[in-house]
Formats: C-alpha cells, sequence, structure tokens
C-alpha cells in the first residue's frame, strides 16, 4: 500500500509551489489544521495573504520547521544509541 506524501519530499515535488493552504499545510506535516494554527501563533510557520480573506503558508517557512523536526528525531536517536550503547544493548 503506497503511503501519502508528506514533508520534504512531498514539497520538494512542487518546486514552483511558493505558498501552501492551511489544509495541504496540515497534510504535508501530518498533523491537523488546528496545529498548523497553533505553529503560526509559535511563530514556527510563517502565513502570508494572497488577497485579503486567502492566508497561505510560506514553503519557506514550511521547509524550516521540517528541517527543525528532522533535527529533534536526530538529537533523540543519538540520544537512544547513546542509552543502548551503555547498557550494552
Amino acid at each position: 500500500m503506497d503511503r501519502p506524501e508528506t514533508g520534504k519530499q512531498a514539497i520538494g515535488d512542487s518546486t514552483d509551489r511558493l505558498a501552501y493552504s492551511y489544509k495541504e499545510t496540515a497534510k504535508l506535516l501530518s498533523v491537523s489544521v488546528r496545529t498548523v494554527y497553533n505553529r503560526i501563533e509559535e511563530g514556527k510557520l510563517k502565513k502570508v495573504y494572497i488577497t485579503p480573506k486567502t492566508p497561505r503558508i510560506t514553503r519557506e517557512s514550511l521547509l524550516a520547521l521540517l528541517q527543525e523536526r528532522e533535527e529533534k528525531v536526530r538529537t533523540q536517536a543519538r540520544g537512544l544509541s547513546e542509552v543502548l550503547r551503555r547498557f550494552g544493548l
């Protein structure tokens, strides 16, 4: 079964896109639309207005958030590796 594209892979396939709707952003991040709103409020995602009533999330801020997530996962994996090594597992 094919998994839906998420994250950098899906964004990389649409290099001409500069901004995404909240719903598209939620799908790319595998989160709820409410979480997208929360990330905007936290300053982790940047919104721009295409028209006065059409907000979009910038591709740049979306990629930055994905990069931050990757770094966090790598750090956690290194920590887990260290624990396993110390216990000889």
